[in-house]
């Protein structure tokens, strides 16, 4: 007998109007990627939202009380497992996958969520293999996709430069956002100060991957500048290596340049909660998360003028060239002696946060998946 998949069903189905989701990313690692969280929180809200009109397909048990599909399969899992399930059952008639690759053989509703084309405008941070799968597959989804979702305007400017995409069939949804932690006990941070060896409200913080893209070394060159002029100051940089990682350390000779590697949850909200301010210098970002969670924080910003980061903060931030570090160290030196400026830049934050919230971006979705 051949391999059949386990389908669980916690509800008897008939309607044509069933959105098959591949949730192979729902619950992927301790430390989500990007994709991963967009997955976690859009499926879990689609659930919410629509628990009689989505079914599930992922390679394990996802812990949500909607129909099922669970088809293991230990390599390739998109383009070949999900390939012969799309393939053998014809019910699969409305696909949506929320990362980056469409399985080889789908229904010709199928809507993709592609997150950005970086390995476009910075090849020199992947692999050759990398770059060269992501090509593909975005070329493939580009051709192929019924719709294709993007967090922002950015996204979508870059699938038509490089790709040639029909602009039609690509909607913009801005990806949510929700603080679901509460402030955390005086003591917990504390602990998590005193292991970096950082003081509370007397250090600048960026958090993220530490690699070229992210453009730490204009951060580093900033402070460098700033911190003869502004004593006691400090700068954190959280988030774990990626590539060029080990050559951006080697900038690192002030003492008062904290490098604390990956960081969880808990490490993470202490870091923001007690944060001077939050810079983000990037070159280049698909949305921008971090700038929302630096909002809920209730931190000023300061953030490199990409296009990206505009359209998530620009009521929000206050904005230099992405190199001008000497632009950067100005701001820097305001924001730590004029405490009445830092007051002001965060007047807008609640109101923007608004805009981000993850039950709206699976209402908009919702909406295209069902869209005739």
């Amino acid at each position: 007998m051949g391999f059949r998949p386990k389908i669980e069903y916690s509800r008897i189905l008939h309607s044509k109007q069933l959105l098959y989701i591949d949730a192979s990313r729902y619950g992927n690692t301790t430390q989500k990627t990007g994709v991963e969280n967009y997955s976690y929180h859009l499926i879990r809200t689609l659930a919410q939202l629509a628990p009689s009109e989505i079914i599930l397909i992922a390679p394990g048990k996802v812990d949500l009380d909607v129909p099922q599909i669970t088809i293991p399969f230990p390599r390739l899992w998109t383009q070949v497992r999900l390939s012969w399930e799309v393939w053998q059952n014809k019910a699969i008639d409305n696909l949506f996958v929320p990362s980056h690759l469409m399985p080889l053989i789908h229904p010709k509703r199928t809507t993709i969520t592609i997150h950005d084309v970086a390995f476009k405008r910075f090849p020199q941070s992947y692999g050759l293999l990398s770059r060269w799968y992501l090509d593909w597959g975005t070329k493939f989804a580009v051709k192929n996709a019924w719709k294709i979702i993007v967090p922002s305007e950015t996204t979508k400017k870059d699938l038509i430069e490089f790709y040639q995409a029909d602009p039609s069939k690509i909607v913009v949804i801005p990806l949510g956002f929700e603080s679901e932690s509460r402030p955390l006990h005086p003591e917990q941070s504390a602990q998590v100060l005193d292991r970096f060896g950082l003081k509370a409200k007397h250090y600048f913080l960026f958090l993220g991957r530490i690699e070229s893209k992210k453009n730490i070394q204009t951060l580093i060159e900033a402070f460098s500048a700033l911190s003869p002029r502004c004593p006691g100051i400090q700068l954190a940089l959280a988030g774990k290596l990626g590539v060029g990682g080990e050559s951006i350390l080697k900038l690192v000779k002030n003492p008062d340049i904290v490098v604390t590697g990956y960081v969880d949850e808990v490490a993470k909200q202490a870091l923001l909660e007690n944060a001077l301010c939050f810079v983000f210098p990037s070159l280049f970002e698909g949305f921008g998360i971090p700038l929302l969670e630096a909002m809920a924080a209730n931190l000023p910003i300061l953030a490199s003028k990409i296009p990206s980061s505009w359209e998530v903060a620009k009521d929000n931030a206050l904005f230099f060239e992405a190199e001008d570090d000497e632009v950067l160290a100005g701001l820097m030196e305001k924001v730590a002696t004029q405490e009445p400026f830092r007051a002001v830049m965060v007047q807008n934050h609640a109101k923007t946060l608004e805009r981000f919230s993850w039950k709206r971006c699976a209402e908009e979705t919702l909406r295209v998946l069902k869209t005739n």
